[in-house]
């Protein structure tokens, strides 16, 4: 009976390790599938790429723009937003504070390539008389955009403050609101 007890003390140690590492092994390989799995599960949108902004005119600071902008939101917003430099400075120092991640070069890159593309225009467009190609061509709407705003408009809506556009159907509200003072009603 000694001889049991003597052997279960001295194989104890080596059954608790091997158990410990068993079951550790076992936790690492389960905790891996697992993070593999929720990995899998967890549908990363697709990067975006330049062919997305092709309404962006080509130049030096155009990928800068899109490679920090586009993390917030559609660098296209500023089609319809021209501003001088002191504007569009403004508006860089404004978005690095609510949390644009870049280098001061990617920010002088990104405010060279606005004022370049995107000088002030002060001219309005009028939302209930303005064919789809001035408001594509005037607010920077995509083509669409811009044609099911007349096609809502024609069909008896009379539009009096930017609000009424974010009844359009599919229109993103962000959108009109990044082009609200530019229009006219």
């Amino acid at each position: 009976m000694n001889r049991i007890k003597l052997v279960a003390n001295r194989s104890y140690p080596q059954l608790a390790k091997s158990a410990c590492l068993t079951a550790g092994l076992s936790l690492v390989v389960v905790s891996s599938a697992a993070l593999a799995s929720q990995q899998d599960n967890q549908q990363q949108p697709p990067p975006k790429t330049n062919s997305q902004y092709s309404r962006l005119p080509d130049g030096p600071g155009k990928d800068t723009l899109i490679r920090v902008c586009s993390k917030c939101h559609s660098p296209t917003n500023v089609i319809a937003n021209g501003q001088n430099r002191e504007g569009w400075e403004d508006t860089i120092v404004k978005m690095a504070a609510l949390g644009a991640q870049g280098s001061d070069e990617d920010y002088t890159q990104i405010a060279d390539y606005l004022v370049k593309n995107f000088p002030p225009n002060t001219a309005k467009v009028n939302m209930n008389k303005a064919s789809a190609d001035e408001i594509e061509s005037q607010l920077g709407f995509s083509a669409k955009q811009a044609q099911d705003i007349v096609a809502y408009r024609d069909k008896g809506t009379v539009f009096k403050t930017p609000e009424d556009l974010k009844h359009v159907p599919q229109m993103d509200p962000k959108e009109v609101d990044a082009r609200r003072n530019r229009m006219t009603f």
